[in-house]
C-alpha cells in the first residue's frame, strides 16, 4: 500500500488528540472541532484528491427507473410510518402537528419526483416554508427559525439560478462547477450539513416533537434530491457536485461528532443526528448502491432511535437506542457506517480514514449518552416504556436486516 496514503489517513488522529487536549471548555472545544475538520478536509483534498473518473453514479450502475421509483415511494411511506412511531413513543401534545406532518408529504413527493429544476425549487420552498411556519407558530421568531427562513430563500434561489445557468453549461459557455455549487448549497440546506446545521439549536428552541419534522421529512427529501441530481446532471456538473457533497459531509460529520461528546445532555442526540447527516451527505456524493444502502440504514436508525432519544422515554429504552445509534457492531448504526466505508474504499483511502475518524467521534459521543442514560436515577414504569423499548430494539435489529429487505422495500440492490 502507498505509504503516503497511509500517512494521510493517520494524520488527523494525532492532530485531533493534540488540539482536544489543549482546548478547555465546551466553547474552545467546538472551535477545536472546527480546526480538526479543516485539517481533515485539507488532508483529503491535498494528499489524495478524489479521482473524478472513478465516480460511480446510479446512472453508471444502471439502477433502473423501477428501483428509483420504489426508492422514492419507500422513503415517503417510511416518513409517514416514522411520524406514527414518533406519535406513539413521544406522545406530542402540540395541536396541528399531525396535520403538518401529513401536509409535508406533498412537497416531499414533488421534490423527489420532479424532473425540472423550477418545479424542484417550488417544492423546496413549500417543504421548508411549511416547517418554518410551524416552528414560528410554536417558538416565535427565534434565531434558528430566522435561520431556517434564510435557508429556504437560499435553497429556492440556488435551484432557480442553477436552472438559469444549465443551458449555458450544456452549450459549453459556462463552467459546470458554478451550477454544482448552487445545487450543492440547495442539497446541503435540506440535509442540514455545514454551513447549514441549524437542527441542534432549533431542537432546543422548538422541542423534540417539532424538530422531528426535519428528521422525518426534510432530511430524507434532501437526500433523495441529491441522489437524483447526482444521477441526472451532466458530468461537468455531476462530478463537482459529488465532490462538494462529500467534502461538506465529512466536515459536518467531524464537527458535530466532536460536538456530541461535549454537548448538553438534551442536545447530545441532535448533535449526533447532525453528524450522521454529514455521513448521509457523503453517501449521496458517492452515489453507488452500497452508499445508498448505507444512507437508508442510517436514516431508518434515526427514524426509530430518534423518536426515543428525542424524548424522555425512560432509562432502558434510551440506553438501547444509544447503542443502536452509536455504531456498536452488529447494530444499525454500525452496519450503515460500515457500508459507507466500503463504498468509499475504491474512491480514496484518505476518505476512508476521515470516515473512520468521524465514526469514532460518533461512537465516543454515543458512549457519553449511554453513560448518562445508565446513570438515570429512576428507570420509570415498564408498561409506559414498552413502546419506546420496542422501537429501540427495532433500531438494534436493523444491523442484521437481510439485504433482500432493502431490495424489496426500496429497490436498492447491493
Amino acid at each position: 500500500m502507498n505509504p503516503a496514503l497511509i500517512a494521510s489517513c493517520l494524520v488527523p488522529i494525532p492532530l485531533a488528540v493534540a488540539i482536544w487536549r489543549l482546548a478547555a471548555g465546551p466553547g474552545p472545544r467546538l472551535w477545536a472541532g472546527l480546526a480538526i475538520a479543516a485539517a481533515a478536509i485539507a488532508v483529503l483534498v491535498v494528499s489524495s484528491p478524489l479521482p473524478a473518473g472513478h465516480f460511480r453514479t446510479l446512472v453508471d450502475l444502471d439502477v433502473g427507473s423501477l428501483a428509483a421509483t420504489r426508492l422514492v415511494v419507500g422513503v415517503v411511506l417510511g416518513g409517514l410510518a416514522a411520524h406514527l412511531v414518533e406519535t406513539v413513543v413521544g406522545r406530542p401534545s402540540g395541536s396541528g402537528l399531525a396535520a403538518t406532518t401529513v401536509l409535508l408529504a406533498a412537497p416531499a413527493l414533488l421534490v423527489a419526483t420532479s424532473t425540472g429544476l423550477v418545479t424542484i425549487a417550488i417544492g423546496c420552498g413549500l417543504l421548508l416554508g411549511i416547517v418554518w411556519a410551524r416552528w414560528t407558530r410554536v417558538a416565535g421568531p427565534q434565531l434558528p427559525v430566522r435561520s431556517l427562513a434564510r435557508e429556504t430563500v437560499l435553497a429556492v434561489g440556488a435551484v432557480l439560478a442553477a436552472a438559469a445557468l444549465t443551458p449555458s453549461v450544456e452549450s459549453g459557455s459556462a463552467p459546470g462547477v458554478m451550477v454544482a455549487i448552487l445545487l450543492a448549497a440547495a442539497v446541503a440546506s435540506l440535509m442540514g450539513v455545514v454551513p447549514f446545521s441549524i437542527l441542534p439549536e432549533a431542537a432546543r428552541r422548538v422541542g423534540p416533537a417539532e424538530a422531528a419534522l426535519w428528521r422525518v421529512w426534510v432530511l430524507p427529501v434532501g437526500a433523495l434530491l441529491g441522489l437524483r441530481l447526482v444521477a441526472a446532471t451532466p458530468r461537468p456538473v455531476g462530478v463537482p457536485l459529488q465532490e462538494l457533497l462529500i467534502a461538506l459531509g465529512v466536515a459536518s460529520a467531524i464537527i458535530w461528532g466532536a460536538h456530541s461528546i461535549i454537548a448538553d445532555p438534551e442536545a447530545r442526540y441532535w448533535s449526533s443526528l447532525a453528524a450522521d447527516c454529514g455521513l448521509m451527505a457523503v453517501a449521496v456524493g458517492l452515489g453507488s448502491p452500497t452508499a445508498v444502502a448505507a444512507l437508508l440504514l442510517l436514516l431508518i436508525t434515526h427514524w426509530l432511535a430518534g423518536s426515543v432519544l428525542g424524548e424522555n422515554t425512560g432509562r432502558r429504552s434510551q440506553l438501547l437506542a444509544w447503542v443502536g445509534v452509536s455504531g456498536t457492531p452488529p447494530f444499525g448504526g454500525f452496519t450503515g457506517r460500515l457500508l459507507l466505508v466500503l463504498a468509499a474504499a475504491p474512491i480514496s483511502g484518505a476518505l476512508v480514514g476521515l470516515l473512520l475518524l468521524a465514526s469514532g467521534l460518533q461512537l465516543a459521543g454515543a458512549a457519553v449518552g449511554m453513560r448518562a442514560a445508565a446513570g438515570t436515577a429512576a428507570p420509570g414504569a415498564l408498561r409506559r416504556e414498552l413502546p419506546a423499548l420496542a422501537v429501540a430494539i427495532a433500531a438494534l435489529a436493523l444491523g442484521v436486516l437481510p439485504q433482500q429487505a432493502l431490495s424489496w422495500v426500496f429497490g436498492v440492490h447491493l
